[in-house]
């Protein structure tokens, strides 16, 4: 009688370890699995992501990307709207993106002199056919402005 408890002892201690490695997985790991990516959205099939993001100065040149890959890495062909709204999100611009040379969809802009911190998103329409959105901001600043105005004016002024 006492080795049969004891052999069921074992075997339930095996299946208590069983499922305490299992929920670690479940509950540790996989969450885990997108976390070094924050700014994409990872579907079974796809991600989707933007490889833009930066400080922009008034009246420079601006360029929202954004990346689609399969699982395998590689360059996935879609069709993304790329929406950009100001600090007080009104709309900024919104467009069709076009293609880039990597595969990547694009829009150029010229950086208005609203400053703040502006929010981009890409709604992309994936094979299937399905969608998927990913969102981002970037920051026009203020205090660099004011410093490249001031810079110039240190430079415009000569001396004799």
């Amino acid at each position: 009688m006492v080795e049969e408890v004891k052999g069921k002892w074992w075997k339930f201690t095996l299946v208590v370890l069983f499922m305490t490695c299992v929920t670690y997985i479940f509950v540790f790991t996989i969450p885990a699995i997108g976390e070094d990516r924050p700014d994409a959205t990872i579907t079974e099939e796809w991600t989707l992501r933007f490889v833009s993001g930066t400080e922009y100065n008034v009246g420079e040149a601006g360029q929202v990307i954004v990346e689609v890959r399969d699982r395998a890495g590689s360059s996935v062909a879609t069709n993304c709207t790329l929406s950009v709204w100001y600090p007080d999100k009104s709309l900024f611009l919104q467009q069709q993106g076009q293609a880039s040379v990597t595969g990547n969809q694009y829009v150029n802009f010229t950086v208005p002199a609203v400053t703040g911190v502006y929010e981009y998103q890409a709604n992309c329409t994936l094979p299937g056919p399905r969608s998927a959105v990913v969102s981002k901001s970037f920051h026009v600043s203020e205090f660099q402005n004011e410093t490249l105005t001031k810079l110039r004016r240190i430079k415009a002024v000569h001396v004799k």
